[in-house]
């Protein structure tokens, strides 16, 4: 019976076929928004976004500038799954992304890694400024972030 599609799954099948080390070095352009639209359809983007967005890329028009956030923030939740400490430079840097899904993704993702027993000691201070976002989820994904990471 095949597995049914979970971010953590698609993020570790990535890993699977790509490679760690690529793997990362893929999510870290992605979520930084440093892949243009042209690139998201050739390898290795294409595969990238379907395992990492369960398909929905091919049903977005990830072209499109007002969806283009979706795959900054498919990448984020990857990273919650296969990151490391090489990780948090990208996150961090997303934590001031445009768009409140990709401050939040990050932010989730920077708790679950915290919550995982990694470091995340260099993240606390852009986490400890979205706790006043504009946008609630945003500011409740880095509450939550900062809580696990524990006191600093």
């Amino acid at each position: 019976m095949a597995h049914r599609w979970t971010p953590r799954r698609g993020a570790e099948r990535l890993v699977a076929e790509l490679g760690q080390d690529a793997t990362l070095a893929c999510l870290g352009r992605l979520v930084a928004g440093e892949i243009s639209p042209d690139e998201l359809v050739v390898e290795p983007w294409d595969q990238v976004l379907i395992h990492v967005g369960d398909g929905h890329a091919a049903r977005l028009d990830i072209a499109n500038p007002l969806l283009r956030y979706w795959t900054r923030s498919w990448a984020a939740r990857a990273l919650a799954y296969v990151g490391d400490a090489s990780s948090l430079g990208w996150l961090r840097r997303a934590l001031g992304d445009d768009h409140w899904r990709v401050r939040m993704t990050a932010a989730q993702s920077i708790g679950r890694l915290a919550a995982a027993g990694l470091d995340v000691t260099s993240a606390r201070r852009r986490l400890a400024l979205l706790l006043d976002d504009e946008h609630p989820r945003v500011s409740a994904a880095a509450e939550l972030a900062l809580e696990r990471a524990g006191p600093g």
